[in-house]
């Protein structure tokens, strides 16, 4: 399946607009798509409270994955993460779970 019809999918489950995060992550974060994945991130400070409200950082901490639809998407940040970050963090929309941060290095291991 469509990596976008997947997206637009998980986007009417949560209730929020696909388009919008597009258009405001490809200004001001980060927009991965290949034919598998499509990720959404972006440079966070975890001791800042709601990642999504956190935009133009100084001194971040973290990624912050907002979308991750497809095969091996994390795995794919990961490997195209604009720098090195400590952290990388990311929450189950769909489940209602708050965001939950591991360090990169132990998602990287888990990931290869």
């Amino acid at each position: 399946m469509n990596v976008l019809v997947k997206a637009l999918e998980l986007y009417e489950k949560i209730g929020t607009d696909l388009f919008k995060d597009i258009a405001v992550y490809m200004d001001r974060g980060y927009v991965f798509k290949t034919p598998h994945s499509l990720i959404f991130g972006k440079p966070v400070r975890r001791d800042q409270g709601n990642p999504d409200a956190q935009w133009d950082v100084k001194d971040p901490d973290a990624w912050y994955v907002r979308t991750a639809v497809g095969e091996g998407a994390i795995k794919e940040f990961i490997e195209r993460m604009p720098y090195p970050l400590p952290w990388i963090g990311w929450m189950r929309s769909v489940k209602n779970k708050p965001v939950k941060y591991f360090s990169c290095e132990q998602v990287r291991r888990r990931t290869i």
